[in-house]
C-alpha cells in the first residue's frame, strides 16, 4: 500500500524522517502541475534523485561532468551486464572504481553533490503531491553510494538560507546582468574558477539569469550563487530592474 500526502499538510522533511526512521526501501514520487520528481531510497538512505531539471542517470551525469568518458561508461555498463548473467552483484560505481576509471572518493563526493542539488530543487516546492511506493526499486540507478537523510536535511537548510539571501539581490529569473565597466576594489581579491569564468564570458552584452541557466546547463541555484558572488565583488552589475517571474518558481 502506498504512503501518500500533500506538501501543504506533510513536508518533504517530515516524509524523509519517517522513511529514514523506518529504514524503508522504495521510491518517493513528487508531482505538481508543472513538475515532477523521484527519490530512490534503500533502508532509509537516498541513493538517487531526479527532478525536472535533472532527469539523467548518474552514469550519464558522470560523463556530462567530465568525470569519466563515454567509452568508460559503455565498458562499465557492459561489464555490469556480463556480471548479471553470472549472478555477480558489483554495482556500477564499484565497477568504475575497480577498473581504475575514477577514485572512490571522487565518485562518492560527486554522487552526494548531485543528490543534494536535485533534492534542494525539490525542497523548494511549496505545493505538490507525495507518494511513496514501498519496495519499488530503482536498481538501474543504484551504483552503491547513498546519502543519509540527516545530511540531506542539513545541506538543504544551509542552501535555503543562502537562497533567501540571494533572492534579495536577484529576485527574478529575468534579472539581467552585464560585466561591470569599472570593477570595484573587491574584485582584485577574486580568483575565478572555471564555472565563474564561463558565466562571466557569457555576460558580454548582458544576459538574464534564465538565459545563463540555458546556456551553461547549471541549475538555477548554482547560477544565482555565482552571480551573487560576482555582483557582491563588483565584477558584474544589473541592467535595469525586473519584476518578472520570481526566481523561486
Amino acid at each position: 500500500m502506498a504512503l501518500e500526502g500533500n506538501l501543504r499538510d506533510f513536508s518533504l522533511e517530515d516524509m524523509f524522517r519517517l522513511l529514514s526512521s523506518g529504514r524503508k526501501t522504495g521510491t518517493l514520487y513528487m508531482e505538481r502541475p508543472d513538475a515532477e520528481g523521484k527519490v530512490c531510497i534503500k533502508k532509509g538512505r537516498v541513493f538517487f534523485a531526479s527532478s525536472n531539471w535533472n532527469r539523467e542517470s548518474l552514469g550519464r551525469r558522470l560523463v556530462k561532468a567530465g568525470v569519466i568518458s563515454e567509452k568508460q561508461l559503455r565498458q562499465a555498463l557492459g561489464l555490469q551486464k556480463i556480471q548479471k548473467k553470472e549472478k555477480a552483484n558489483r554495482r556500477l560505481g564499484q565497477i568504475l572504481v575497480d577498473e581504475g576509471y575514477l577514485d572512490s572518493k571522487v565518485l562518492e563526493n560527486f554522487i552526494q553533490e548531485q543528490i543534494n542539488d536535485t533534492l534542494f530543487d525539490l525542497f523548494r516546492w511549496e505545493e505538490g503531491e507525495l507518494r511513496f511506493e514501498a519496495d519499488e526499486a530503482c536498481e538501474d540507478e543504484d551504483i552503491g553510494i547513498s546519502v543519509s537523510v540527516e545530511n540531506i536535511i542539513m545541506e538543504a537548510a544551509r542552501r535555503l538560507e543562502l537562497w533567501n539571501r540571494i533572492r534579495q539581490k536577484i529576485p527574478s529569473m529575468d534579472t539581467r546582468f552585464i560585466m561591470a565597466s569599472a570593477p570595484g576594489d573587491k574584485s582584485m581579491e577574486i580568483h575565478l574558477k572555471p564555472k565563474e569564468w564561463m558565466l562571466l564570458c557569457f555576460l558580454h552584452g548582458g544576459r538574464t539569469v534564465r538565459e545563463l541557466v540555458e546556456l551553461t546547463g547549471y541549475n538555477d541555484f548554482e547560477t544565482a550563487r555565482i552571480l551573487y558572488g560576482m555582483f557582491a565583488a563588483g565584477l558584474i552589475e544589473k541592467l535595469g530592474a525586473s519584476d518578472e517571474v520570481s526566481i523561486a518558481e
